[in-house]
């Protein structure tokens, strides 16, 4: 008789990690390093897998300048709202989990756990969508529950300037790689997913200027984020 476990670890074997396409890394560099003065810093302080890396989002451009910034294929969520448009493309070829934005899609969640648990790392970006004010917005709570049951190390992976491009000659374009931290063990739920997500928000908001602070402007956690994470 097969049982609940036995299920679940057949589904998480069966689970195919999404893979970029060939050429993905290496051409984001080209188009990043075209388009601005493109750098990359603390790219030492990537782990490895499974870690799950934890980014602000301000533009279009964040997908091939944190890809320019990667020395290991790193699947990521992508909103479900491109498939079927011209866009499906472009996000396919870094290997998406897509997500329903507009509720909370469970579904999206669990494969992103399962793959970390299956040992990939995995990409986030706990705000959900792009940036309208160019800072950072209230997270949503489902990077921390991702991270309190995945229990991997936590990687702030930050840009800025990306939001710039085509609208500047050659912006500046910056992306900042933390050291990597943990939450404390344990599912989080409840009012604990609001003080974790404020956690990794801090520690993302600790490697950006403070003009791209936004509502985490002033807030206490940063600066105790900071130790950790520069």
């Amino acid at each position: 008789m097969t049982t609940t476990s036995e299920t679940q670890d057949s589904v998480q074997n069966d689970l195919k990690i999404p893979n970029s396409i060939f050429g993905f890394r290496t051409g984001s560099r080209i188009f990043m390093h075209l388009l601005s003065s493109f750098r990359v810093i603390g790219r030492e302080n990537i782990p490895q897998p499974p870690f799950l890396a934890t980014s602000n989002h301000l533009s279009y451009f964040d997908v091939p300048a944190v890809a320019a910034s990667m020395t290991l294929t790193i699947p990521a969520f992508a909103a479900k709202k491109y498939q079927g448009t011209w866009m499906e493309p472009l996000f396919r070829m870094g290997g998406p989990v897509w997500i329903e934005q507009a509720s909370p899609d469970r579904q999206a969640l669990m494969t992103a756990l399962k793959l970390l648990k299956k040992g990939s790392p995995f990409a986030i970006a706990p705000e959900g969508h792009r940036s309208r004010s160019g800072t950072l917005m209230e997270a949503k709570e489902g990077v921390a529950f991702i991270a309190t049951r995945a229990n991997v190390p936590i990687v702030p992976w930050v840009m800025w300037g990306t939001e710039k491009i085509f609208k500047h000659p050659r912006p500046q374009v910056r992306v900042r790689i933390g050291k990597p931290y943990r939450l404390p063990e344990g599912r989080a739920k409840g009012d604990m997913l609001k003080e974790y997500t404020d956690r990794i928000m801090c520690a993302i908001a600790a490697l950006l200027p403070e003009q791209y602070h936004g509502v985490y402007k002033g807030h206490p956690l940063i600066e105790e984020m900071a130790a950790l994470v520069r």
